[in-house]
């Protein structure tokens, strides 16, 4: 006696990949305009994004951009920046309030955050690696 399972249909394979993609973790880049001469450290990027300078070597004044909220912020901020996002929220809270520094620019999407790097000379941001095409460079990953 043998026996067999039904073939999944295509709406439960559908669903089954939707499941898995949950559980995937993003893989955050550090990306800049093509134009930007600077070749930064690990150390370099993390400090203009934790708002500790707004400068890197060879690249002079950057503008930074982000995702409003979603997994590759998350993951960035734990994984790169050493922070959880409470923490982080908290450090540019008092940069600002104080003054000594501008919060990075907030994008609903990856895609229109990647446009903006793209077109603004200076401009760094993060992206999932799967984003990244030739109108960005890769500049941090970790």
């Amino acid at each position: 006696m043998t026996f067999s399972l039904p073939s999944p249909t295509p709406a439960l394979a559908g669903l089954l990949l939707a499941t898995l993609g949950t559980f995937a973790l993003a893989d955050p880049v550090v990306v800049a305009n093509p134009a930007l001469a600077a070749k930064p450290t690990v150390d370099e990027v993390k400090a203009v994004f934790l708002g500790q300078t707004n400068s890197l070597a060879g690249g002079g004044n950057v503008q930074v951009g982000m995702p409003k909220s979603g997994k590759v912020r998350e993951d960035f901020v734990i994984g790169y920046v050493g922070k959880n996002e409470k923490q982080y929220k908290a450090i540019w809270t008092q940069l600002i309030f104080t003054g000594r520094a501008q919060e990075p620019k907030q994008f609903e999407s990856e895609d229109e955050l990647k446009k903006w790097v793209a077109s603004t000379p200076n401009a760094v941001g993060i992206l999932d690696s799967a984003k990244v095409d030739a109108s960005v460079k890769v500049i941090g990953t970790k």
